[in-house]
């Protein structure tokens, strides 16, 4: 596993031990990458931990590949080298290892990526990430001095304005809060989901404290009104 200048964006090798279809024997390797790699792109992969954004350097072996010292997988064949397939009993499609090296979106808790406004409403804002994954800001994680002028369409869309008086719009760095990915390859992107926060992590504790000291004032006073 390899980090990029990005926190959350890695390369990671790895393999998979899969089958062949019967009529894919004569170009096996664009066969698997069609069949095999290709539908995981923008897909929750859950051996990488993560989305994955490409894949590259492809190769098929008859042995399962060994892993090196520092972490990576090594081929057990060299280009050279013939890769032979296996068959199970009466099975109709042989199989063989595949291994390719991946490029790996894994967002964490509290990471930073930077996002661009795409659409912005009272309720919250959404940025796009890489020009892929849509984030998604609820008004309750904006600065708060933060404002929302509505646009003359009405209808809730309109513009955010920071405590300057300045429209907010063009790149943000958002604090990652949460994401959720679809893992069946059909997604596409868009069966990714992040939500953000343009806040920091105390000032959104102490937002949280505030609401949920708000919630017991407010079940107090309910009950001295039914008293």
């Amino acid at each position: 596993m390899a980090p990029l200048p990005s926190t959350n964006l890695f390369t990671e090798r790895i393999s998979q031990y899969v089958s062949l279809p019967p009529s894919a024997l004569n170009t096996p390797l664009p066969a698997l990458c069609a069949n095999v790699f290709s539908p995981l792109l923008l897909s929750y992969f859950a051996p990488a931990r993560g989305i994955v954004l490409a894949y590259e350097d492809v190769k098929l072996s008859s042995r399962a590949p060994t892993s090196s010292k520092t972490g990576s997988t090594e081929d057990v064949e060299s280009d050279d080298d013939e890769v032979m397939l296996r068959h199970v009993d009466e099975y109709a499609m042989p199989f063989i290892w595949a291994t390719a090296t991946f490029l790996v979106f894994r967002p964490t808790k509290n990471s930073h990526i930077t996002a661009r406004i795409v659409h912005s409403s009272k309720t919250h804002i959404t940025l796009s990430y890489l020009n892929i994954f849509p984030v998604s800001v609820l008004a309750a994680q904006l600065p708060s001095g933060w404002s929302f002028e509505a646009g003359a369409a009405g209808e809730g869309e309109g513009v955010w304005k920071d405590a300057q008086g300045e429209a907010v719009e063009g790149d943000l760095s958002v604090r990652v809060v949460d994401f959720d990915g679809r893992t069946d390859g059909k997604s596409k992107g868009k069966g990714v989901r992040l939500e953000g926060s343009l806040v920091g992590e105390e000032e959104a504790r102490g937002r949280e404290k505030g609401k949920g000291k708000g919630k017991e004032r407010e079940k107090a006073r309910k009950g001295i009104l039914k008293a």
